[in-house]
C-alpha cells in the first residue's frame, strides 16, 4: 500500500509489508474502530414498556458507558416505539433517538435531535462529535470544488467508520492484513457503495456540484496502473487502455517506474486525482490481480489477495518488498 497525506506513513507490498515512506507524517485513523457481538446491550431494552427513566439515569452517570450503548444503537436502530416513549426532555434520550435515526440513514433528522440534546447539554461529548461531524458536510461556497473535493473524501470515510459500517472494513481486513487497512478502507468504501448510503443519508447539505461529483466516483472502477513515469511532482500511470498524468507529492516521492498500483483514479472536478491509499502489487502477479478485477468486483477476493505470499517466481517474502 502506498502512504497517502496525513492518514499514513508508510507504503506496503501487495502482503502488507511495511516499507518506509518518504517523507510521510505520523498514522492518523480516520475513526474508531472496533466491531460488535450482534446483540444489544442489556442496558438499552428493545421494549416501549421498559422502566426507560431508570435507563437512561443509570447511562447517564457513565459516559463510557454511554458512548458504547450510543454505538450499538446505531448499530442496531431501535423500534419506533421505543423512540416514542424516550423522553424529549432528556439530552441522553436525545442522543440515543439520534443514533437511531443516523443508523436507519436519517441523517438530517439526527442532526436535529443532536442539536437538542446539547441545548441541554452542552458538554455531552457524543453528541459533541456528531455535531461536528455533521457541521462539516456543509462545505464553504467560496471554495473550488477541487480544493472540497478532499474534504469530501475525508467524510466519506468518517461515514464509513461510524458505528453502523464499521464492520465493512472490519470484514476485510479480517481476510487481510492489518496495516492495509487505509487502503482496505477505501475499497469497501467503493465496492460496497457506501458513497450512495451518503447520499442518501446527507445529500441534502451537500451542494450541487459536490452532488454530481460523489455520483461520478461512485462509478469509477479500480484499476490496475503501471508508473510509466515520474518528473517532479508528476506521475504518469498507465493501465493499458488510458493513460493520466497525477499532480502529486506525495505519490511521486514514493512511486518508481514500473511499479504496479492498485488504485482509483477519480476526478476531482479540475483533473485526475487518487484520494485514497494505493496498493502496490508485485508484477508477477499482475494476471491474477486484473482476473479479480473482471466485473463484478469482490472486495473479500481482493483482500485475501495481499494476504497470500507472493509466488517463488518474485523474489518477495512474506516479509520483505521487492527491491528498488
Amino acid at each position: 500500500m502506498l502512504a497517502r497525506e496525513t492518514r499514513a506513513s508508510t507504503s506496503h507490498d501487495d502482503r502488507g509489508a511495511a516499507v518506509p515512506a518518504r517523507g510521510g507524517g505520523a498514522a492518523v485513523m480516520r475513526g474508531p474502530r472496533g466491531g460488535h457481538d450482534g446483540r444489544m446491550s442489556e442496558l438499552m431494552p428493545r421494549d416501549e414498556n421498559a422502566d426507560l427513566s431508570t435507563v437512561i439515569a443509570n447511562l447517564s452517570r457513565s459516559p463510557e458507558t454511554l458512548a458504547r450503548v450510543a454505538d450499538e444503537v446505531e448499530r442496531e436502530p431501535l423500534p419506533s416505539a421505543v423512540v416514542e416513549a424516550l423522553p424529549r426532555t432528556d439530552p441522553v434520550a436525545l442522543l440515543l433517538a439520534a443514533r437511531s435515526a443516523e443508523g436507519e440513514g436519517r441523517s438530517f433528522e439526527a442532526a436535529g435531535l443532536v442539536g437538542e440534546a446539547l441545548a441541554l447539554d452542552p458538554g455531552l461529548e457524543p453528541a459533541r462529535r456528531d455535531a461536528a461531524e455533521y457541521a462539516a458536510c456543509r462545505t464553504d461556497p467560496h471554495r473550488e470544488l477541487a480544493d472540497r473535493a478532499a474534504d469530501l473524501f475525508d467524510r466519506l470515510l468518517v461515514f464509513l467508520y461510524r458505528p453502523a459500517r464499521r464492520r465493512l472494513v472490519e470484514e476485510l481486513v479480517a481476510r487481510s492484513v492489518r496495516v492495509a487497512e487505509h487502503a482496505l478502507a477505501d475499497l469497501a468504501l467503493f465496492e460496497h457503495d457506501v458513497i450512495g448510503e451518503f447520499l442518501d443519508a446527507r445529500g441534502e447539505w451537500l451542494r450541487e456540484d459536490e452532488v454530481k461529483l460523489l455520483e461520478s466516483w461512485r462509478t469509477t472502477p479500480s484499476r490496475l496502473w503501471e508508473v510509466v513515469g515520474v518528473s517532479g511532482r508528476r506521475v504518469t500511470l498507465d493501465d493499458g487502455a488510458e493513460q493520466v498524468v497525477l499532480t502529486d507529492e506525495l505519490l511521486s516521492g514514493q512511486a518508481l517506474p514500473g511499479d504496479l498500483m492498485l488504485t482509483r483514479v477519480l476526478h476531482d472536478g479540475t483533473g485526475p486525482r487518487v484520494f485514497g491509499h494505493p496498493f502496490k502489487v508485485d508484477p508477477a502477479r499482475r494476471d491474477e490481480m486484473l482476473a479479480l478485477l473482471a466485473d463484478p468486483v469482490d472486495p473479500y477476493a481482493i483482500a485475501a489477495f495481499f494476504r497470500r505470499p507472493a509466488g517463488p517466481a518474485s523474489g518477495v517474502t512474506p516479509t520483505t518488498a521487492p527491491p528498488r
